[in-house]
């Protein structure tokens, strides 16, 4: 079952062939009961959906009976409905057939246009909400990429597994050292209490330095992705001194990771994580309301879709559901507001799939977060 991601979201933009249909639907990790009943709501949907072609864009029922055939033979799939999260998308267009199992709930909806209806997908990719965990101690380490709902371990090339592996070439290289001032005829060097100590915070240092090396090589900078750590206080402390990744978070998790379950740290990691990308989406809210008024932000639809379009928004926050129907006509550079119809489609939706294909990150916001009552708000590049 394929994640959504931005690239996800990036391919279903560029297949508007018409008819395109996004139909979503919430669902749930499901008993008995709802095995049932899930089925027969997203027969509902899809019976909405044909007859809206039929009536509306003069489709043919034989073509409709066939363009709908891989959304309705998942009807009767009961592993499919076995194995649920909390929302279903489906798009449809004569060429593609895509569904999505969705960590966020959704409002039941189906939409038939010029383009899919992308805005309920937001949500999954706003911050890319793909973050690391590194339960680190000296006995062993483990990194693990994460999202909300899952938890994958990662094999990194060039991280020791553990402390004992840099103790080990440690002793080697002293083991050498000796036999050599030996065959000089020299004497054994004895250490003190205070030279062993410096020893083992050295060979602390390089472990945690080469975990710090191997993440670095590995984690995309340009991601933001955040990185958990979860251990003791003192390593976390000499760890975060010698770190060089940007997006390590401040706040670890305290503990001796050695036996924790990958269930307990996807837990445990969650509340952080969280708090990190609510801490994003305010810091552009705030600079929202530092710029409005310059001329780099506007709350205006029609100038919104024209710079989308254009290339010049490089972040854009909508309201959930935000609906405006409509079209642009990009010779003219002019927005047109209109009744549903052929030809017609929701600018909001427009906006932020011009935006995404141009570059841009787009966010959603429930109603009464939305700075200062808006629908839309962009940032411009220029």
């Amino acid at each position: 079952m394929e994640e959504v991601t931005k690239k996800v979201i990036q391919d279903l933009i560029g297949e508007n062939v018409e008819p395109c249909i996004s139909v979503y639907m919430p669902t749930i990790a499901a008993a008995s009961v709802e095995v049932k009943m899930m089925p027969i709501q997203l027969k509902n949907l899809l019976n909405n959906v044909k007859k809206e072609l039929l009536e509306k864009w003069n489709a043919n029922s034989r073509d409709v009976e066939i363009l709908l055939k891989p959304a309705t033979d998942l009807l009767g799939d009961r592993v499919f409905w076995q194995n649920q999260k909390q929302g279903l998308a489906l798009f449809i267009n004569p060429e593609q057939f895509h569904y999505f199992r969705l960590n966020e709930s959704v409002p039941e909806k189906s939409v038939i246009s010029t383009y899919f209806n992308v805005i309920p997908l937001i949500p999954e990719v706003m911050f890319n909400n793909v973050y690391y965990v590194l339960t680190l101690s000296k006995n062993k380490n483990r990194v693990f990429r994460c999202t909300r709902t899952s938890i994958e371990q990662l094999n990194i090339e060039g991280i020791p597994g553990s402390l004992k592996e840099i103790s080990q070439y440690t002793v080697v290289s002293k083991s050498l050292s000796l036999h050599s001032s030996g065959s000089e005829g020299g004497g054994a060097v004895f250490h003190g209490v205070g030279d062993i100590q410096t020893e083992q915070q050295e060979e602390l240092l390089q472990y945690l330095r080469q975990i710090d090396h191997g993440l670095n090589k590995y984690l995309d900078e340009k991601a933001k992705s955040p990185l958990i750590v979860m251990s003791v206080k003192d390593i976390f402390a000499t760890y975060s001194a010698i770190n060089t990744y940007p997006f390590l978070l401040k706040d670890n998790m305290e503990g001796n990771p050695d036996e924790c379950t990958t269930d307990l740290v996807l837990k445990g990691s969650a509340p952080l994580v969280a708090d990190y990308f609510d801490k994003q989406l305010d810091d552009i809210i705030n600079t929202y309301h530092n710029v409005k008024g310059t001329g780099k932000t506007s709350a205006q639809l029609e100038e919104i879709v024209s710079a989308a379009y254009f290339s010049r928004v490089e972040q854009l926050i909508v309201k959930n559901n935000a609906f405006q129907s409509g079209n642009f006509d990009p010779e003219e550079n002019k927005v047109r507001f209109m009744e549903r119809g052929l030809g017609q489609y929701n600018l909001y939706n427009f906006a932020v799939i011009k935006t995404i294909a141009n570059g841009g990150q787009a966010y959603t916001l429930d109603e009464e977060k939305m700075p200062d009552g808006k629908d839309i708000i962009a940032f411009f590049r220029y």
